[in-house]
């Protein structure tokens, strides 16, 4: 079945204003407890060495996901950072999101052609993390992909139409001219994530209901519901990548499922996560 603007997008409702003002607030909170919460981390299950790839989000650079590399290398996994700088676009004015999306295909690429290169030199499928709208890269790559890549994780990524974001009148100003953008170009907005074939690679996607910035309406993926799990977390959408909770659930799926922790049958972690 072909994913449309409206798989997904039934709730557009954009997050709680009282969730965005306070996203500063909870990121310094979440970077403060990962920090604390170091010493247990050793307790969570090892990697077995091969790479993964973090993708930042709209606006990040590596640096924004440099702590959630440390982590995975501590948990004995070899995480490179994307290496493209910034991920932002060029596109503006009277462009429009047309223009947008043809900036998007070409990072995808330009990802793509790292991933290889990796794959090359270490004769193993690559993980991706992507952060934000960095997931929606690293989803579309897996379609289009899969024989260099074995399963990936996404943050707080918005999947379904972008009117559910907090950015979105903001984003509408920087490349549709203040315009509202047409039915048909959100449609090809969204379909753009599952182009490329059908999906052979795990998804895991984990969104948070108090997210400030993804309303909680368009952050579940569409693609083969056989490959994908839906995960909520408590995170705030900017502290996906520095949340002891988002690298405690990462470090368990990234093991087989006879290695991993039983976390949502742990009373204490319960009421944190929910898979849909």
């Amino acid at each position: 079945m072909p994913v449309t603007s409206q798989t997904f997008t039934a709730d557009l409702t954009p997050p709680k204003l009282s969730h965005s003002i306070m996203e500063l607030g909870r990121v310094f909170l979440e970077m403060g407890s990962s920090a604390l919460l170091g010493p247990l981390f050793k307790t969570l299950p090892e990697g077995d060495g091969h790479s993964i790839m973090t993708i930042p989000g709209f606006m990040g650079a590596d640096g924004s996901t440099s702590l959630l590399r440390r982590f995975l290398k501590n948990r004995g996994y070899k995480a490179i950072p994307w290496g493209l700088g910034q991920n932002a676009s060029v596109a503006q004015g009277e462009q429009g999101l047309d223009k947008f999306l043809a900036e998007r295909a070409q990072t995808e690429k330009l990802i793509s052609q790292r991933i290889e290169q990796e794959f090359e030199e270490t004769g193993r499928k690559l993980t991706l993390i992507g952060w934000s709208l960095g997931g929606l890269y690293a989803v579309a790559l897996a379609h289009q992909y899969p024989q260099w890549i074995r399963q990936v994780i996404t943050l707080g990524t918005p999947y379904g139409d972008p009117r559910g974001t907090a950015l979105y009148a903001v984003m509408g100003r920087m490349y549709d001219n203040g315009d509202a953008v047409d039915e048909a170009s959100l449609a090809r907005w969204v379909a753009h994530t599952y182009r490329g074939g059908d999906l052979r690679v795990p998804i895991l996607v984990l969104y948070s209901e108090s997210d400030g910035i993804v309303g909680a309406g368009i952050a579940k993926c569409a693609a083969d519901p056989r490959y994908v799990t839906n995960m909520a977390v408590m995170a705030s959408h900017v502290g996906f990548p520095f949340n002891p909770l988002v690298f405690a659930v990462i470090a368990n799926h990234l093991v087989p499922p006879e290695q991993r922790w039983s976390l949502c049958s742990s009373p204490r972690i319960r009421p944190f996560v929910h898979v849909n």
